[in-house]
């Protein structure tokens, strides 16, 4: 790694051993627009064209944010998952954007996806959607005075919008790069 090519250390998984790639931690790096896992003994170079998916995102701990990156290949079905090794690294970012930006350029946006998982991106806003749409419904048959019908709604509307946006706003930030 160099300043022209910036890298970051991350730790070794199975995956990455069963790879070829042997050691305590990997370093991984852009070079000639293909990211490079390289460990003590081997190396996986991976080909932006290659990219079936790449989930970059992080999940909140006690000791702080714990970034990864989920790289799943065309060619072999075995997702790699790359861990830091550092708590905050600058090249983690600078080299991920690079990669994804290369992986944008060989075949398009969709192939990049942001956060840990797209299951709880979207369980908080879809259950408060049914929460509100389930409150509607009751609260529509009851006999009351309109505005009676609809304050209740309102309420449910406006913490549905409040979650979609909290929502929608980490899943804009969760894009596997620590603040520059």
């Amino acid at each position: 790694m160099s300043a022209a090519e910036p890298g970051f250390h991350a730790a070794s998984t199975g995956a990455l051993k069963r790879g070829g790639v042997k050691g305590k931690r990997v370093a991984v790096t852009m070079r000639a627009r293909r990211l490079g896992i390289v460990g003590e003994e081997g190396a996986i170079w991976i080909d932006p064209a290659d990219v079936a998916s790449v989930r970059i995102g992080y999940e909140e701990s006690k000791v702080g944010k714990q970034f990864l990156t989920r790289i799943v290949r065309k060619s072999r079905l075995e997702p790699l998952v790359l861990h830091p090794v550092g708590h905050y690294d600058r090249d983690y970012g600078a080299t991920i954007r690079a990669f994804s930006g290369a992986v944008v350029e060989s075949g398009g946006i969709e192939r990049i996806e942001r956060g840990a998982s797209a299951f709880w991106a979207w369980a908080g806003p879809v259950l408060t959607g049914l929460l509100m749409v389930a409150g509607v419904g009751l609260i529509a048959l009851a006999n009351h005075v309109w505005w009676q019908r609809f304050a209740p709604a309102l309420v449910g509307a406006i913490l549905f919008g409040v979650t979609l946006w909290n929502a929608q706003t980490r899943l804009g930030r969760q894009t596997g790069a620590p603040p520059c």
